[in-house]
């Protein structure tokens, strides 16, 4: 399925609105009241809250993106396989008009609803470049613009159409066999962002329980006065969030990263943002402190 830009933009929006208003429910409802010397929140289960707005505000954003993704590498993959079927019914001697509104009763995927508009504007009585281009327009994806630039060349080589078509078939099939080649050969990088945090969790784990916690009970049984404030200023609660909140980054941030190693995009990389965060979420919850 795909979004347009003003349905992108309103989810969005409607996803930011709710999820800020998840993130500020705990100062609203009196949950959390910044003060001096931490100002974080020092509550897991305000950490929560706000966490779990951060997920709602990126939960529907990425169903979104990653589905115009997906898309979108529908429609390339399509391509190929359509400019040569094209291509064998022009060496047949059907005109290329012809040719191009016979393959629009097949399967391309995405690809076949929109040439099968275009076609139908040619046949009401629009001239061929400009259907062929209201394609590029509605698809606005550069592989869909070549190739309306080829197909109108195309009809105006005449004798010449079928090597023209030829050659655009080795060329997208090239182009695609090449991306799809980088894509995988890229993915196995994937497994290193999520690695990262792990591993991060786990020394997040080791510090607060292997150090601060026996630390901080250390003092707190000590009972004189130079200890007592050292127990005031180590708060173990205070780096419990501080630690939480930068595994909430790491995970966004390197879900971001992952999304343009794997799939060459940002925004494909919200789905993985959600996954980290989720793991992080329930990582703090299950361990405590």
């Amino acid at each position: 399925m795909y979004f347009n830009k003003r349905l992108r933009l309103a989810v969005w929006a409607v996803s930011a609105a709710v999820g800020i208003a998840v993130m500020l429910s705990p100062i609203f409802l009196g949950l959390y009241v910044p003060t001096q010397p931490y100002l974080i929140p020092l509550s897991q289960e305000v950490n929560n809250v706000v966490a779990l707005g951060l997920i709602i505000l990126l939960a529907f954003p990425a169903i979104v993106e990653v589905s115009n993704y997906r898309w979108a590498r529908q429609v390339e993959r399509s391509i190929p396989r359509l400019l040569r079927d094209i291509a064998e019914a022009v060496r047949s001697g059907v005109t290329l008009p012809r040719a191009v509104e016979e393959a629009s009763q097949r399967s391309y995927g995405p690809l076949s609803k929109e040439l099968d508009r275009s076609m139908s504007m040619f046949v009401v009585g629009a001239s061929w470049e400009e259907a062929i281009m209201s394609l590029a327009k509605r698809v606005n994806r550069s592989p869909v613009s070549r190739l309306a630039t080829i197909l109108i060349e195309a009809n105006q080589t005449g004798g010449k159409m079928s090597e023209v078509m030829d050659s655009s078939v080795q060329l997208f099939s090239s182009l695609d066999e090449y991306k799809e080649e980088q894509l995988n050969n890229m993915r196995p990088y994937l497994l290193t962002i999520y690695m990262a945090t792990v591993i991060f969790l786990v020394i997040t784990y080791v510090v607060l329980h292997q150090f601060m916690a026996p630390l901080a009970a250390s003092m707190q049984s000590t009972a004189n006065v130079g200890a007592s404030t050292m127990s005031n200023v180590l708060d173990i609660n205070y780096y419990a969030s501080i630690l939480f909140w930068a595994s909430v980054v790491e995970s966004f941030f390197g879900g971001l990263i992952a999304g343009k190693i794997g799939d060459r995009s940002y925004s494909a990389g919200l789905q993985h943002s959600i996954i980290l965060l989720t793991v992080t979420l329930i990582f703090f919850n299950l361990t405590g402190v």
